[in-house]
C-alpha cells in the first residue's frame, strides 16, 4: 500500500478541543479519478484499458477531509471507544446466533480482537491524539483494498484492523450492534451490557451515531467489499426503523445497488489471480444477497425491482467453507455435485445463500409476469416458469427443504436454522401462489392449496414462538409478506361461499379446519408485532377487521356486512352477497395480492422486513 502524508494549515495541537475539526486536512492518496467498474460503453473505457497495459506508476492525488467530516468522526470515535465492549458483544452474538451477515464470520470475528488496538495505542483523552486517530482511519479508507490469491482471511484481518482500521469496518459493527439492539429480547441486552442498561437507554445514542455514520460513509471515495456490507446493513436498520415504505429505505436499497455495479460485483470482474477464493466468495454473497433482497422488497411493495438478472453473471457463491485453504481448494470442488451442493450436507452460510439467490432468479421471472407491461401469453409463460422453479427445487439438497418434523425429530437442529428453512420454504411456496393466480385465476382449487399450505407453515412459528423468542421478537415479515395475502383469499372465497351456504367450504378443505387455522392467525397478530413499531397498530387493525369477516363467515346472519352498505345497493341483490365485497373491500383491497391499500391502512413506519436475515 502506499504511504500517505497528511497536513494541516494550524497545528492540531495548539487548538482547543472545539477547534480541532475547524481547519480542513490534506492527505496525499492514490489516483482517486474514477468510482470503480466501467463497461464498454463508457468514454472513459477506453482510455483505462490503455492505461491498464502501461508500465508507469500509479499517481498520487490529494484529498481533502472537511472539518463537518473531521467532527463526525470524532463523535463516532468517541462512542466506539467508550462503548467497545458493548458493541463487540453484540456482534459476537449476531454471529453466535448464525443469522449470516454478509461479512463473513471468518474476517468479522478475528478483526473483533483488533477492532481497537489504534485507541489502546494513543491516549483517547488528548484531542490531538484523537484528530490523529480520525486522520489516520480516513487515510486508510481512502486507499483500496489490496489482495493476492495467496491471501488468508487472517491477512486480511491485519490490513483492515489496528493501525489500519477503516471507516467501512467500524460503521459495519456499529451498524450491526444497532440491528442487534432493535431486535434481541430486552433480558439478552441487559446480559450482554456490562452495565446492564436497557435498551431504552442504549438504543438512542447507537442510533445517532448510526446517522453520523451515513454522513461520513456518503462522503467516501472507493467502493469495496467493505462498504457493500456497510451498507447493506444500513440498509436493513432503514427497513426496522423507518418502514418499507419510506424514502429512506428505497434510498437505502438503491444505493447498496449502485454501490454493487460500482465494485464489479454484477460482472464477477475481479480476475481469479488477483483475489484469494474466500474474496470471490464474499463478492458472490454480497451480489446474491443484495439481488435478493430487492426481489423480497419489490414482491412486497408491487414494484419493479432494482436489479436485472440481464446485467449480472448471477453465480452463486460455492457450499464451501468461507475460509478455505488455497492449496486445497482444488480437492475441495470435488465434494460439490453436479447440482453445485456440497455432499457433507452442512449447513453453510453459503448453502442458504445458494438456495436464497436460486430462489430469487424465478421470482424476478415471476414479478415481470404480474408486473410486467406485455401480458402476451402469460398463462404459458407462467407455466413454464413454474416447471422451473419445480425442477430448482427438486434439485436442492433435502437438508434445506423444511418439514414440520425437524422441530421435534431426535436429531433437531437449532431454532435459528429451523426458522431459516422455514423462511426459504415460504418463499418458494409464495412464488408458487403468485403464479397459480396467473395461471388458474384466484378461485382456484391449486391455488387454494398452496394459499393453506402457506397459512399451516406459518402457524408453526405460534407453536414455537417460545422456542423461537430468543433469536428475535417480531415476526411480521412472515406473517404479513407470506401470510396475509394467502389468508385474504382463503377468507374472501369463504365469505363468499358463506353468503349462499354457510356449510359450504372452499373446495378440499375442511371449514371447521380452515376457521381454526384463520382463527389462530387472527389471534397470533396480537403479538407477532414488536411493541412500539408501526407493526404494532397495523397489526391491530388486521386483526379487528379480520375479526369481523371470521364473525361474518361463522355466522352469515350477524349482518356485520350489511352495516356497510346502502340499502338501494342491496335491494336487488342475494341476501348477504352484496355486501361480502364491501366488507372485504373495507378491510383491504390487494389487486394482485403484491400491493397493499395504502390509503386504508399503511403506516409510515411500518416494518415489514424487521429481523430479516442480516
Amino acid at each position: 500500500m502506499s504511504n500517505h502524508r497528511a497536513t494541516a494549515n494550524s497545528s492540531p495541537e495548539a487548538t482547543s478541543r472545539d477547534a480541532l475539526p475547524a481547519q480542513p486536512v490534506v492527505v496525499n492518496t492514490p489516483s482517486m479519478e474514477s468510482t470503480g467498474f466501467l463497461g464498454p460503453t463508457s468514454y472513459r473505457y477506453l482510455l483505462r484499458e490503455s492505461q491498464g497495459t502501461s508500465d508507469s506508476p500509479s499517481e498520487l492525488g490529494k484529498y481533502t477531509i472537511e472539518p463537518r467530516q473531521l467532527e463526525l468522526g470524532l463523535r463516532i470515535l468517541d462512542f466506539f471507544g467508550r462503548e467497545s465492549r458493548l458493541l463487540q458483544c453484540l456482534t459476537e452474538h449476531i454471529y453466535g446466533l448464525s443469522r449470516m451477515p454478509i461479512i463473513p464470520r471468518t474476517v468479522m470475528l478475528p478483526a473483533l480482537s483488533h477492532l481497537w488496538d489504534i485507541c489502546d495505542q494513543n491516549s483517547m483523552g488528548e484531542d490531538a491524539a484523537r484528530l490523529r486517530m480520525v486522520v489516520r482511519i480516513f487515510e486508510n479508507t481512502y486507499k483500496p483494498l489490496t489482495t493476492s490469491h495467496k491471501m488468508r482471511a487472517a491477512d486480511l484481518c491485519q490490513a483492515i484492523t489496528g493501525v489500519n482500521l477503516r471507516w467501512e469496518l467500524i460503521g459495519a459493527v456499529i451498524t450491526l450492534a444497532s440491528l442487534a439492539l432493535i431486535h434481541i429480547p430486552e433480558h439478552t441486552v441487559t446480559l450482554i451490557d456490562a452495565q446492564q442498561r436497557g435498551k431504552s437507554e442504549i438504543l438512542p445514542q447507537v442510533l445517532e451515531i448510526t446517522e453520523h455514520l451515513s454522513l461520513l460513509t456518503d462522503a467516501l471515495p472507493l467502493v469495496n467489499e467493505l462498504l457493500v456490507s456497510l451498507k447493506y446493513y444500513q440498509m436493513l436498520l432503514a427497513v426496522s426503523r423507518f418502514g418499507d415504505s419510506s424514502r429512506r429505505l428505497y434510498s437505502s436499497l438503491g444505493e447498496l445497488c449502485s454501490c454493487i455495479y460500482a465494485t464489479g460485483m454484477h460482472r464477477n470482474d475481479v480476475p481469479r489471480e488477483q483475489a484469494p477464493v474466500f474474496v470471490h466468495q464474499w463478492r458472490r454473497a454480497c451480489l446474491a444477497v443484495v439481488y435478493t433482497m430487492d426481489k423480497t422488497i419489490a414482491t412486497a411493495l408491487g414494484r419493479p425491482p432494482l436489479m436485472n438478472r440481464h446485467y449480472c453473471i448471477l453465480e452463486p457463491p460455492l457450499d464451501l467453507d468461507e475460509d478455505p485453504d488455497p492449496d486445497e481448494h482444488e480437492s475441495s470442488l470435488r465434494s460439490i455435485d453436479e447440482h453445485g451442493w456440497n455432499v457433507d450436507r452442512k449447513h453453510r452460510p453459503a448453502t442458504t445463500i445458494r438456495l436464497r439467490l436460486l430462489l430469487a432468479k424465478i421470482r424476478e421471472e415471476v414479478l415481470e409476469l404480474h408486473l410486467g407491461v406485455t401480458g402476451a401469453n402469460l398463462v404459458r409463460q407462467a407455466e413454464d416458469v413454474l416447471q422451473r422453479l419445480a425442477v430448482m427445487w427438486d434439485t436442492c439438497p433435502s437438508h434445506m427443504k423444511y418439514s414440520v418434523d425437524m422441530w421435534h425429530s431426535p436429531t433437531s437442529m437449532h431454532s435459528h436454522q429451523l426458522l431459516v428453512l422455514l423462511t426459504l420454504n415460504l418463499d418458494y411456496l409464495h412464488s408458487i401462489f403468485l403464479l397459480h393466480r396467473l395461471i388458474s385465476g384466484d378461485r382456484s382449487t391449486n391455488v387454494f392449496i398452496v394459499a393453506k399450505d402457506i397459512l399451516s407453515t406459518i402457524l408453526v412459528i405460534n407453536d414455537e414462538r417460545e422456542r423461537l423468542r430468543e433469536i428475535r421478537n417480531d415476526f411480521t415479515h412472515l406473517f404479513l409478506q407470506y401470510g396475509l395475502p394467502s389468508v385474504q383469499l382463503l377468507c374472501t372465497e369463504m365469505l363468499h361461499r358463506s353468503s349462499t351456504s354457510p356449510l359450504t367450504a372452499v373446495p378440499g378443505f375442511s371449514r371447521a379446519e380452515l376457521i381454526r387455522e384463520l382463527t389462530v392467525y387472527v389471534s397470533c397478530l396480537s403479538w407477532v408485532a414488536r411493541p412500539g413499531s408501526g407493526n404494532f397498530e397495523f397489526c391491530k387493525q388486521v386483526k379487528a377487521k379480520f375479526t369481523r369477516i371470521l364473525d361474518e363467515i361463522i355466522d352469515p346472519s350477524c349482518g356485520t356486512s350489511r352495516e356497510l352498505v346502502a340499502p338501494s345497493e342491496t335491494a336487488n341483490a342475494p341476501a348477504g352477497a352484496s355486501g361480502v365485497q364491501d366488507l372485504l373491500d373495507a378491510v383491504h383491497n390487494f389487486n394482485t395480492l403484491l400491493d397493499w391499500d395504502i390509503d386504508s391502512f399503511w403506516d409510515p413506519r411500518l416494518d415489514i422486513f424487521c429481523g430479516s436475515v442480516f
